[in-house]
């Protein structure tokens, strides 16, 4: 899109803002709190206009010697100053900490969640909250209180995605400042690759056991008690032998007659890497709706056969960030 001169020269002042403003703070922390230094603050095109009046009428008060001009201009005045000083206050203290984001298929939406705190006796409004370039989310917080909110993010890719700087703002009491600190979160988002409309149905795929000839664990059929390991289910916990015996022991299941299936790097045919991992995203969604036990294999790694919703998206972990390194670069994957 071509841009005029100075929207042009605009854009290049912001990038240089940004890049100081990088440099000056670095990188934050996931839970900071905004001190003074942090927060910059400037009249808006509604404070540069009440600017204007205020020194028009300062001209005319002293061109004509009017008293009661002069009364009006350092009302306005005044009000002004007080305005700057709450612009500034509402803003100052406050406290933003990160609490995390679910992974995303390629093409949603990631929600990265949010708290806001309030450690002051005083309300604070309007406090505009914002990704760069991206829509804002608006919260009023109370005093002594805390505000969760969340904020979107397109995620029009796969793999690690990182976040851009945040913009946390605000316009009270009357519009004419605007007070804004930036943000820079060292923070990432995984995108899963978006599953695709069809592939192959689940019967085409290679069934197997495991490495030792020995049958997977499953949902069917119980099979027997084993002592509890870190990671396990408390739903498969037997709490009636747990109160007879005195120790922690697990139920476990076995697959009824169904073998383990392998959806593999070459069961899919397609045109590109992304859009086989698509396809491999679907048959990993298909099997898991479907409560039958799958590995998977990929060129250089692979996922012995399980179930559950932990092997499910550690499947789709692996599809999300292959080929890539772990700060998202891509690399050329091995056949």
């Amino acid at each position: 899109m071509l841009r005029l001169p100075w929207q042009y020269a605009a854009a290049q002042i912001g990038d240089r803002g940004r890049r100081w403003a990088r440099r000056r703070q670095g990188v934050d922390p996931q839970r900071l709190e905004l001190a003074r230094r942090r927060i910059y603050i400037l009249p808006t095109r509604t404070g540069l206009a009440y600017a204007l009046t205020v020194f028009v009428l300062l001209l005319g008060s002293m061109n004509y010697n009017n008293n009661m001009g002069f009364a009006l201009t350092f009302l306005l005045t005044g009000i002004g100053l007080v305005t700057m000083h709450h612009c500034h206050r509402n803003l100052v203290g406050l406290r933003l900490d990160f609490q995390g984001v679910a992974p995303v298929f390629a093409g949603q939406q990631a929600q990265f969640r949010f708290i806001a705190g309030n450690s002051r006796t005083m309300h604070r409004w309007q406090i505009r909250v914002a990704w760069d370039r991206s829509s804002p989310r608006y919260v009023d917080i109370g005093p002594l209180s805390d505000a969760r909110f969340s904020l979107p993010l397109d995620a029009p890719s796969r793999g690690w995605m990182q976040t851009p700087r945040l913009a946390v703002s605000t316009t009270f009491p009357l519009g004419l400042l605007r007070a804004w600190a930036w943000i820079n979160l060292d923070t990432t988002a995984l995108v899963y690759p978006k599953p695709a409309d069809s592939s192959p149905p689940l019967d085409v795929l290679s069934s197997a056991q495991d490495a030792g000839g020995q049958q997977q664990s499953g949902d069917d059929e119980f099979s027997g008690l084993r002592e509890f390991r870190p990671g396990d289910s408390p739903r498969r916990v037997a709490w009636k032998s747990v109160a007879r015996l005195g120790t922690l022991l697990v139920k476990e299941y076995r697959e009824g007659g169904r073998q383990p299936l392998w959806i593999e790097w070459n069961a899919v045919a397609a045109a590109n890497t992304e859009s086989r991992l698509s396809m491999l995203t679907r048959l990993v969604l298909d099997a898991h709706r479907e409560r039958q036990a799958f590995g998977l294999r990929l060129p250089g790694s692979a996922i012995a056969p399980q179930r559950g919703e932990q092997h499910v998206h550690q499947c789709l972990r692996q599809l999300a960030t292959f080929g890539q390194t772990d700060d998202g670069a891509s690399q050329e994957p091995s056949a």
